[in-house]
């Protein structure tokens, strides 16, 4: 979505969008983590993770899910975890497809502490760029958690909000506009996330 001037300040999702995921000078490469086996995450360090149709599964509080474990250098009692879903080819049919990703807390025995559904999902789409659902939540007293889906998600769907048709002035003076838009993204039981951890002090922070 490109948006300009009065739009931009008007628009809280865009401004949230930015200082959360967007791309500065300082922000960190994406780096990507190992296709299988538990990723070891540091703070402020995006990752770019692949939950595939190889990776592990287990019986979780929401039902039996592939899933991969993320792993922090000790417990800290507050984090925020930004999430990136990166819709990809859907591979039971045509088009593209995310993955609904949970948190479960888990203890050092690896038993399921807590849960936590990664929403709301917001829908970014731009030219030239993959479709990402974008999403920030807050986890507390955490060492190791897993990243997985609920077992009825697959089968369901993604829906965006319909947007307006929009006609908006850019930074040069000129006029753009849109059609209005509505997105349907089947879930499906494997993708791609790019996942980022950060220390907050309390809890609720940095989302």
């Amino acid at each position: 979505m490109l948006l300009g001037g009065a739009a931009v300040a008007a628009n809280p999702f865009t401004l949230w969008k930015d200082r959360l995921f967007g791309e500065k000078p300082s922000s960190p490469r994406v780096s990507r983590a190992p296709d299988e086996g538990v990723v070891v995450l540091g703070f402020d360090r995006p990752e770019r993770i692949l939950i595939g149709a190889d990776a592990e599964q287990r019986d979780f509080p929401k039902g039996k899910s592939r899933f991969r474990e993320i792993e922090l250098a000790r417990e800290f009692k507050n984090i925020a975890v930004r999430v990136q879903v990166i819709a990809d080819s859907n591979p039971q049919g045509r088009g593209n497809a995310v993955f609904k990703p949970i948190l479960y807390v888990l203890d050092d025995a690896g038993k399921v502490r807590d849960s936590t559904l990664v929403e709301p999902l917001q829908i970014d789409i731009r030219p030239f760029k993959p479709t990402r659902l974008l999403a920030c939540v807050n986890l507390e007293n955490v060492r190791r958690f897993a990243v997985a889906t609920p077992a009825s998600a697959p089968g369901k769907f993604y829906e965006s909000k319909s947007r307006d048709k929009l006609k908006a002035a850019s930074k040069g003076g000129f006029y753009y506009s849109t059609d209005a838009v509505k997105v349907q993204l089947p879930y499906v039981e494997t993708g791609k996330l790019v996942i980022e951890v950060t220390r907050v002090n309390k809890k609720g922070e940095g989302c």
